[in-house]
C-alpha cells in the first residue's frame, strides 16, 4: 500500500516540477535529472511523514 502512495505522490511532484521547468525555461538535461531526484526524495519524505 505504501508503494502505491509513494508512486502517486512521486507522479504529482514530478508533474509540478516539470511544469515549473517548462515555465522557467530550464529544459537542459541536468535540470530534468535534478527534478527527478528531488521528486523521489520529496515523495519518500511526504509519505513517511503522512503515512507514519
Amino acid at each position: 500500500m505504501e508503494i502505491i502512495m509513494i508512486i502517486f505522490v512521486f507522479i504529482i511532484v514530478l508533474l509540478i516540477s516539470s511544469i515549473l521547468n517548462i515555465l522557467f525555461k530550464m529544459t537542459e538535461k541536468k535540470h530534468w535529472i535534478i527534478s527527478l531526484l528531488l521528486s523521489v526524495l520529496l515523495a519518500l519524505i511526504i509519505v513517511a511523514i503522512l503515512g507514519g
